[in-house]
């Protein structure tokens, strides 16, 4: 949920809360019309709030609570005779806390209007009401609405003036990310240049596959860099999109076309891991380049799927020779102690079979930190 979302919940919570508060205090004192009142208005609100959490519409459901509220003070202020109320004074704290100033004033003022009213019909409908006819007693709560008018000028001001400064600090924060995610990028990418021409001037083709692993290593960190440069949110990353474009990026080198085969879904996890599943994704990839595919059928399948307390990430080549899977896991390479180094650092688990390709399950705990 966002701050919005979880703001606008507990402005119901509050609601709620109050309400059922009054409503058992007017049954004690056997007020039943109020506790009534009080009812209605918080079936009213608990419709709002299902219609807020079917819809997700923040706009009906902020204004929806807001005029619940709003008629429920003046409905309390006529069923209890038009006596002394604190509610529909304290009304126009709820609008400079939930809408801009200008609003927040325009909104008062209808407020003020609408129970000035309903005072002036009071006063002429029961000339023997001692609270409507005692000037003292009105002029406390004119004085008392003022101030809290007042009040809630100075704390809409005070709060929006805290919360431009905290915008530009996040704003600063994001650009600062985005400039250093930028030069990382740029920087690896520089690296993997420099690989690149060392490559072209070796002979030796053992030692030109050493460079383009390594090229190939590094573009893969840059590529998540790129990614975080180019969006708002530096926690989360698409990792099908990720993917997606990492592949692309590998399979370019081959000679020979070779299909990658993946959901088009959505499903973000950190930077982090992200980062570790892009290791071994091109690890995987380069060890199906060199060793998988003996025939025409070069197809790689990749899935990833969520849980409640996992991402399973799948991995499988079209190889349909049978593997060694216990050799191969003794293997002393490079690239499957980075797999078991990303593994560990994950805390996952990676379960290898040889079943119509060789395919690799990595179980991955979510961090609920």
């Amino acid at each position: 949920m966002s701050k919005k979302d979880i703001f606008l919940v507990g402005f119901y919570i509050v609601f709620f809360s109050i309400m059922s508060l009054a409503s058992v205090v007017d049954f004690i004192i056997e007020n039943n019309d109020d506790a009534y009142i009080e009812f209605f208005f918080m079936f009213l609100a608990l419709v709002s709030m299902a219609y807020y959490l079917y819809s997700k519409n923040f706009t009906v459901a902020l204004y929806g609570i807001v005029i619940i509220t709003t008629l429920t003070t003046y409905a309390l202020l006529i069923s209890n005779d038009f006596n002394l109320s604190i509610f529909h004074s304290t009304v126009p704290l709820i609008y400079f806390a939930l809408f801009t100033l200008k609003r927040s004033l325009i909104y008062t003022f209808i407020h003020q209007i609408i129970v000035l009213g309903i005072y002036i019909y009071a006063y002429n409908t029961y000339p023997n009401h001692y609270i409507l006819h005692n000037d003292a007693l009105l002029a406390g709560i004119v004085m008392g609405s003022l101030i809290i008018i007042f009040f809630g000028i100075v704390y809409h001001i005070s709060v929006e003036k805290s919360y431009q400064k905290l915008h530009k600090s996040d704003k600063q924060k994001e650009l600062l990310l985005q400039e250093v995610h930028h030069r990382v990028k740029n920087n690896l990418n520089i690296i993997s240049s420099i690989l690149g021409l060392q490559l072209l001037r070796e002979t030796n083709e053992d030692i030109k596959e050493v460079f383009e692993k390594n090229r190939l290593r590094i573009d893969s960190i840059a590529m998540v860099h790129e990614i975080l440069y180019t969006q708002n949110d530096f926690q989360k990353i698409n990792i099908y999109e990720y993917l997606h474009q990492l592949s692309s990026s590998i399979i370019e080198i081959s000679e020979e076309e070779t299909i990658v085969i993946m959901k088009d879904d959505v499903v973000y996890l950190p930077f982090e891991t992200v980062l570790e599943i892009g290791i071994i994704t091109t690890e995987l990839i380069i060890n199906s380049m060199k060793y998988a595919f003996a025939n025409n059928d070069r197809k790689i399948y990749i899935d990833f799927e969520t849980t409640k307390d996992t991402y399973i990430y799948k991995y499988q080549d079209s190889n349909r020779e049978r593997v060694d899977i216990d050799m191969m896991k003794n293997n002393k390479s490079l690239g499957l102690k980075l797999i078991n180094m990303m593994v560990e650092q994950m805390k996952a688990e990676i379960s290898i079979e040889n079943k119509l390709g060789l395919t690799y399950t990595i179980r991955i705990p979510k961090d609920e930190s």
